[in-house]
C-alpha cells in the first residue's frame, strides 16, 4: 500500500547519477524522467527526480548537507512510493531506500534482468524490508510497461 498522511505525496525516482560517466549519465537521466512521467500518467502527479533538483553539474552549488537535509525530507515526509533503478551501484540510492523503510515507505525496485542474472544488483538492497516489488526487465521499454502495471494496481488499491 502506498504511504499516505495529511502532505499530499508523490513518487520519488531513486538512482545513481554521481559516479555514473558523462555516456551513462546521456541516457539514464531520460530513462528517470520517463518513469517519473509514467507515474504523472498513472497518478496525476509527476515523481520526485533528484537531478532535476540536485545535479552534481548543475547544482554543485549545494552543500552536501544541503541534498541531504532536502532528499531527507523528500523522501521520509513526501514521497508515497520509491521507485529505485538499479543499473548500477549508488551510496546515496541505499541511503534513500534505508529513508525508505524506516519511513515506511514502500519501494519498488527495477533490476535489469542480466544485471539480476550475473548476481551484479546486491541481495541486500533486495533484502530490504522496504521492498515490495521486484520488477525484472528486458529493456527500457519493457522497465516503463511493467512499472505502469505495477502502479496502476498500487492506484486501485
Amino acid at each position: 500500500m502506498i504511504a499516505s498522511s495529511t502532505v499530499p505525496r508523490i513518487p520519488y525516482v531513486c538512482g545513481p547519477l554521481t559516479e555514473l560517466t558523462p555516456e551513462d549519465q546521456a541516457w539514464v537521466k531520460p530513462f528517470y524522467e520517463a518513469i517519473a512521467d509514467v507515474c504523472e500518467e498513472v497518478f496525476g502527479q509527476r515523481a520526485f527526480v533528484p537531478h532535476e533538483h540536485y545535479d552534481p553539474i548543475k547544482h554543485a552549488d549545494f552543500t552536501p548537507q544541503d541534498v541531504d537535509t532536502n532528499e531527507r525530507h523528500q523522501v521520509c515526509d513526501l514521497t508515497s512510493v520509491l521507485i529505485v533503478v538499479a543499473v548500477a551501484p549508488s551510496w546515496g540510492g541505499g541511503i534513500e531506500v534505508e529513508m525508505s523503510n524506516c519511513s515506511k515507505v514502500p519501494v519498488i525496485l527495477l533490476c535489469e534482468k542480466m544485471k539480476l542474472i550475473d548476481r551484479k544488483i546486491s541481495r541486500l538492497l533486495r533484502g530490504n524490508p522496504a521492498v515490495m516489488r521486484v520488477i525484472v526487465y528486458e529493456d527500457i521499454e519493457d522497465a516503463l510497461s511493467q512499472l505502469k502495471n505495477v502502479l496502476l494496481t498500487l492506484r486501485a488499491i
